[in-house]
């Protein structure tokens, strides 16, 4: 299994350089990113298109030792262009990233699957893969849901984010996730929660997660049913932890999910 990494919305309002750093000082050896805006204009600290964006960030995540995993993007929306993405996968290829997360929260089925099926084709050409993460406030909101649109894109390189938090609050188990071909699992996404969902599921997914241990879902069994290659990160983003420096809340997470590992591990 590869080293645990921090998915990005741990420190969500870090930018991405700002990101690397304290993922790197708080002890992780991998980190996710938000590259861009959720659309292309957004102010960001991160353009795709400037070649010395691209330079910064990897001698950034060199000198750090910190590797790059996957990237989250532009969101999969109609009159959304393929050509708007090209340089995000470009900026990828060159950085070393091999994963794209991607979700919709607008349009139906078929436009989301038709610019997801284009954009992976680009992103083939460049050994990326694209990760479906299923949301429950989403346009894609089941496991379900997911797998049926990565399979419609007739794409090898399309497949799923399973994150724990979204996992049960769509009604899914572990039972869920050892249903689904192991090959179109690209990432699990670890976090803790009680079983009751609160009325707002966006406000938890962003600012409400537990760490694994402190609620109720069965994170081990959810480990145990994931390929053992799966890229494994941790997503805890909680506005408890915001007194904290950003390199202080990423050794916070880093150090629980590690513990969490090693004692899954080890039964």
């Amino acid at each position: 299994m590869s080293a645990l990494a921090m998915a990005y919305l741990t420190l969500g309002d870090l930018d991405p350089f700002e990101m690397v750093e304290a993922a790197a000082r708080g002890g992780f050896e991998a980190t996710a990113l938000r590259l861009t805006g959720h659309s292309p204009g957004d102010d960001w600290g991160f353009d795709p298109t400037n070649a010395a964006d691209i330079r910064r960030m990897a001698r950034l995540s060199r000198d750090a030792g910190i590797s790059l995993v996957n990237i989250s993007t532009y969101r999969f929306v109609p009159g959304a262009a393929p050509a708007d993405f090209r340089p995000v996968i470009d900026a990828c290829a060159e950085l070393g990233i091999g994963m794209i997360t991607a979700n919709s929260f607008a349009g139906e089925e078929a436009e989301v699957t038709a610019l997801m099926a284009e954009i992976a084709r680009d992103a083939a050409s460049r050994n990326i893969r694209l990760g479906i993460e299923f949301i429950p406030v989403s346009r894609i909101r089941t496991a379900a849901d997911a797998l049926r649109i990565a399979r419609a894109t007739d794409a090898g390189n399309v497949g799923l984010v399973v994150d724990a938090l979204h996992l049960w609050r769509s009604g899914g188990t572990v039972e869920t996730v050892r249903g689904l071909p192991g090959d179109r699992i690209f990432a699990l996404q670890l976090c803790d929660a009680p079983l009751a969902a609160p009325d707002d599921l966006a406000a938890e997914m962003r600012s409400a997660r537990l760490l694994p241990g402190d609620g109720e879902f069965d994170l081990r069994g959810l480990v145990d049913a994931v390929p053992a290659d799966t890229e494994i990160e941790i997503e805890v983003p909680n506005a408890d932890y915001d007194r904290l420096t950003p390199a202080a809340r990423a050794r916070l997470v880093h150090d629980a999910g590690e513990a969490f590992l090693a004692r899954a591990h080890a039964d």
